[in-house]
Order: structure tokens, then C-alpha cells, then sequence
């Protein structure tokens, strides 16, 4: 049995997705006589010079594996290895452990300022001599913290008739529920009288604005934001021993909160476009010669007509031209790029067309008389 050595890495480097990292190391190891052998998180060892094997093992962040160096060198050919990896962001699990207490070392010290900061001059040295206690406690707070985000179809709401009933909801409901939370898990009683009345102030101000679109998602996190930071404060103004906490509804910064979340039409838009160029990235994929091209395709038309807030009957009749037109690829070969660029020509088509129905509804225009591209729409989806 050949004689080796081993050591255990970890993968930190975000961009590894970017074959030229792997292959660099491929390269480097290239430069070593000896034989040198990897094994995955499932136990499989393969050569580590190989190009072909190693993108086969899908290194990525947070992925570990075993490195076994043969030969009469093989110590001092595990530490120069050991130094390049480091330098890309391979870590040994000693080497992690060392970070980790470092990161954790400056973040415990940044937060004696944050505690320090708040406290006064009187109570410093009182509260320095428990400092340990307090950060452990803060810590605590911020990391058991779950606040619940919005679950709504749409980032910008479509305000038709002047009704701002769903913003009102989010009022009502999640908004409130956040400063309920918040006063509950960290343990910061609120005066609900004052606490209600700041809600019916909120629900006023939003009806007293006019308005076409808006940024709920924005408004909605930026209030969050708001009573984290401010429960938070009060949070550490306990630990130091400040009596009499209450939050408190700064009407200015809520204002500002109402006013930056109305949007109008471009900024609308943009942002749907957006979200349309993002959707449909799950799409690009490379397994483009399977069977389940037909639901991809009608999974992106339900996707983009979600975005563009299209009525129902408009994308099933959509998705029931597309259906009855498919016939299945026979070795219809595609290289990734190309079946990409085929993706996004069809997203851009009906992107094109959901804008049109979407802005004539906004701008409240008859859109009865809209003429949908099938026959193109049926060309594109053939050609995936």
C-alpha cells in the first residue's frame, strides 16, 4: 500500500463557480511529481490533477474535501499546497477555526462600542466590568431574531381607484405584528394605546397621498428596519440599566417612509423588467434536450404574466395555444448557449407584449382591442 499524507479543506471563496479558480489549482498541482488524490463529501477519491474529474466534484462555497499527497516529499509538498489553496480561499479546518475566532474576536469588540456608546459617562466603568454578559446577551437577541417578510405577488402595487386597501392590510397586519414582535422578543413592553394610534396615524397619512404606485416591499422593510434598530437600542439601553424604555413614532421619518415608496410608471417599468430578466435565470440550464422543455416554457409565460399582474384568461389561452402547437424535439440538438439565447428572445417577446397590456390597464385604456403576437409567440416557443 502507497505510502500518504492528508488534510482536510474547506471551501471559502463565493466566486468558485468561475472554472478559471479550479483550473488554476489543477494547474499548480500539475507541478508536482507525485500523485495526488481528492475525496469528496460522498467519499468518492479521484486523480486531482485531472481537469475533467475535478469539475466533475462541483467545488463551491462550503464544500469539503480530503487531499491525499503521495511520495517521498510528500510533507513538504502538502505545505506548499496547503499556502496556494490558502490564498485562494481553501482553508484547512485549523486554519477556519483560527478565522472564525478572529471574525468573532472584532464582532464581540465592535459591539462593546455599540453598548459603550449608549451608556453614560457615570455607568461606564460599571458596565465594563460586565461587559462579557452584555454582549453575550445582545447577541443572543440579534441572532434568535426572525422577523417574517411580506408574501405578496408583487413588489408595486397597482393603485386602481384610489383603493389602498391591500397597503392598509399590511398595516393592520404585518406592520403591526412586527412591533408586537419586536417588544415581545426583546422583552421592551409597548404602550398599546400609543402603539394603535401610531397604526391609525400610518393607515391616514398613506390615505391622504396620492398615489398610482407603490413600493410596499420598500415601505414595508424600511418600517422594520426602523423598529429593529430602534427596539434594538432600547434593547442595550436596558442591559446598561436605563429605566423608563418606550419606542417611539419618529411622524417625519414615517412620512418620508410613505412618500419614497411612491412610485410612478417608468420606475414601475424598470422594475419589472428586472424581475423579468431575473426569473428566468432558473431557466437557463443545461439539460435542454429533456422532456421537460414544454412545461419550462409554459412555467416562464405563467411567470412573466404573473410579473405583469396579466389576467388569467390571457395566459391560459396563452399556455393552451403553446400546448396544442408542441411536438417533441427529435435529436434537435442545442449547445447551452444558443438554447439561452433562445430563452431570452422569447421572454423579451412576451415581455414586450404583457407591457403593452399592462400599461394601457394603468393608464386605463381599452385593452379589449390588444392584438397578442401568437403567431410569434408560437414560433419562439417552438424553437425550445
Amino acid at each position: 500500500m502507497e505510502d500518504f499524507i492528508s488534510k482536510e479543506f474547506e471551501c471559502r471563496n463565493s466566486l468558485t463557480s468561475d472554472n478559471k479558480i479550479v483550473n488554476s489549482i489543477v494547474d499548480f498541482l500539475r507541478t508536482i511529481d507525485d500523485k495526488i488524490e481528492i475525496e469528496n463529501q460522498n467519499g468518492k477519491i479521484v486523480n486531482a490533477k485531472s481537469f475533467v474529474k475535478m469539475m466533475g466534484i462541483d467545488i463551491k462555497y462550503g464544500f469539503r474535501f480530503k487531499l491525499y499527497v503521495y511520495g517521498n516529499d510528500k510533507e513538504n509538498n502538502l505545505k506548499r499546497i496547503e499556502d496556494i489553496l490558502e490564498k485562494k480561499e481553501f482553508y484547512t479546518l485549523e486554519k477556519i477555526e483560527e478565522l472564525e475566532r478572529e471574525k468573532e474576536d472584532e464582532d464581540n469588540k465592535y459591539i462593546e462600542k455599540e453598548i459603550l456608546s449608549l451608556t453614560p459617562e457615570d455607568k461606564k466603568e460599571i458596565v465594563k466590568n460586565d461587559m462579557e454578559n452584555k454582549v453575550r446577551l445582545l447577541k443572543e437577541k440579534r441572532d434568535s431574531i426572525h422577523l417574517e417578510s411580506l408574501n405578496l405577488d408583487n413588489n408595486i402595487l397597482y393603485i386602481k381607484d384610489n383603493d389602498k386597501t391591500k397597503i392598509v392590510d399590511v398595516i393592520n397586519n404585518n406592520i403591526y405584528d412586527v412591533i408586537k414582535y419586536l417588544s415581545s422578543h426583546y422583552e421592551i413592553p409597548i404602550n398599546e394605546i400609543r402603539t394603535k394610534d401610531f397604526i391609525s396615524y400610518l393607515i391616514s397619512v398613506v390615505k391622504g397621498k396620492d398615489m398610482k404606485f407603490f413600493y410596499i416591499y420598500m415601505f414595508f422593510n424600511d418600517i422594520k428596519k426602523y423598529f429593529y434598530d430602534q427596539f434594538d437600542k432600547l434593547f442595550i439601553e436596558k442591559l446598561i440599566g436605563i429605566e423608563d424604555l418606550h419606542e417611539e413614532y419618529d411622524t417625519v421619518i414615517i412620512n418620508n417612509f410613505v412618500e419614497e415608496a411612491i412610485k410612478n410608471l417608468d420606475y414601475v417599468l424598470e422594475d419589472k423588467r428586472k424581475s423579468a430578466d431575473y426569473s428566468i435565470n432558473i431557466y437557463m440550464m443545461d439539460d435542454i434536450n429533456s422532456n421537460s422543455n414544454k412545461y419550462r416554457v409554459i412555467n416562464i409565460v405563467q411567470t412573466i404574466g404573473k410579473i405583469y399582474e396579466i389576467k388569467g384568461s390571457i395566459v391560459d389561452n396563452i399556455i393552451d395555444r403553446i400546448k396544442s402547437d408542441y411536438e417533441p424535439s427529435i435529436n434537435n440538438k442545442y449547445n447551452i448557449d444558443e438554447y439561452s439565447d433562445n430563452i431570452k428572445e422569447f421572454k423579451d417577446l412576451l415581455q414586450k407584449e404583457f407591457e403593452n397590456i399592462y400599461t394601457s390597464k394603468v393608464l386605463e385604456k381599452d385593452i379589449s382591442n390588444l392584438n397578442i403576437d401568437y403567431h410569434n409567440i408560437l414560433i419562439l416557443a417552438r424553437r425550445l
